[in-house]
């Protein structure tokens, strides 16, 4: 005989449930990525921005459950299934090529290996695995085996993390290729190396190894990138591992300058260290989104989830409008910090995607305390 549960206690804990959605902004979240689907999927390339944006609504559905999130994925991938990867990936999209093996076309191959999993279809493995196996033999390196961020550019930007890291690691994982999760902590390891500010932790954008030169700012969208590639790259790493504690390393010496430069209010500028530059909401989402699951694998500490969640709440109220998030930047090549202040501000696919993860992960710290410590 089913339990019954008395009227009164069932409305106090409906009400308790509702109060702890709208504490985490959960309907906010859902609302993003119910309004994503609602647009036409043909609308949408195969570039780097919808590759975000596809990861955090599979993201969105490991929490949901909603089936409508891989449907609408399997629409869009559709459109690719009969498409010459190796060619794309080689020449890109526009012709005459104009940056041969760009690195922004990797991105989408992620949300394939996650939709993967999703609906076990062997045609959206095999699109990974392509992916990755360009990456993994024709992709530009530099002398030390870092990817470049196309063929001759003989540079190294921090986004081109962000482009194989989670692919490399998804795909390391389903398919038990430990090489390849080896090689997307590598990256990070080799980034760091050139890249990251020893006195700050930050990372600046972009550093050219023919000319030996480097950017100097602290690009807030471009160390989010770094966070969300190290968190998902730990994540399939075990602590016995060659690279873990370098990695982990990396962001913990990361985290602390994060901290440092994280507003009042809670969001983070869009040059880390100048409080005259734009609060910019995609790199808010990123952090949050790192810091919680890097706080959920034990490697970062409870300020980190604190501020993650005062991040979280802001974004929610500031800059979710209707199912759109608000107040992200263009994109965004490197530069000074007069330059990263000059980009203009909107809708983009590679915000949506960052508020995605970002709730994704809210929904695993809500879903982990909210029976035992609310109810």
């Amino acid at each position: 005989m089913p339990l019954r549960i008395p009227r009164r206690v069932f409305l106090a804990l409906a009400a308790a449930r509702h109060a702890w959605s709208a504490d985490l902004f959960l309907d906010e979240w859902l609302s993003v990525a119910n309004r994503l689907i609602n647009t036409p999927p043909e609308s949408y390339p195969w570039n780097w921005g919808e590759g975000v944006q596809w990861i955090g609504l599979m993201k969105a559905y490991e929490r949901s459950g909603d089936p409508r999130y891989p449907d609408y994925l399997e629409r869009w991938f559709s459109a690719y299934l009969a498409e010459d990867l190796p060619r794309l990936l080689r020449d890109g999209l526009q012709r005459p090529p104009t940056k041969p093996g760009y690195c922004g076309h990797w991105s989408p191959a992620a949300a394939a290996a996650l939709l993967f999993e999703a609906r076990r279809k062997p045609a959206y493995l095999r699109m990974a695995v392509q992916v990755a196996d360009y990456i993994e033999h024709h992709a530009e390196r530099s002398p030390e085996r870092a990817l470049g961020h196309w063929t001759g550019s003989h540079q190294l930007w921090v986004d081109t993390l962000y482009m194989a890291c989670p692919l490399l690691a998804a795909l390391g994982r389903i398919q038990r290729r430990p090489k390849l999760i080896d090689d997307a902590a590598h990256q990070i390891l080799v980034y760091a190396a050139h890249l990251q500010d020893p006195a700050t932790g930050l990372f600046a954008h972009m550093w050219d190894w023919k000319m030996n030169v480097r950017t100097r700012d602290p690009w807030g969208r471009g160390n989010g990138w770094v966070l969300m590639s190290a968190a998902d790259t730990l994540e399939a790493m075990q602590k016995s591992d060659t690279h873990w504690a370098s990695a982990a390393s990396v962001v913990q010496r990361m985290a602390k300058g994060l901290l440092e430069y994280q507003t009042a209010s809670g969001l983070w500028h869009t040059v880390l260290d100048d409080p005259a530059s734009y609060p910019e909401i995609s790199a808010t989402c990123m952090m949050v989104y790192g810091f919680l699951k890097l706080a959920r694998l034990g490697i970062l500490d409870e300020p980190c989830r604190e501020a993650a969640l005062r991040a979280w709440t802001m974004v929610n109220r500031q800059n979710v409008r209707e199912g759109q998030v608000l107040g992200v930047s263009a994109g965004t090549d490197p530069g000074t910090r007069d330059d990263y202040k000059k980009i203009p501000l909107g809708t983009q696919t590679w915000g949506t995607g960052a508020y995605l993860l970002a709730g994704s992960e809210v929904h695993r710290l809500g879903a982990k305390t909210a029976p035992r410590d609310r109810y």
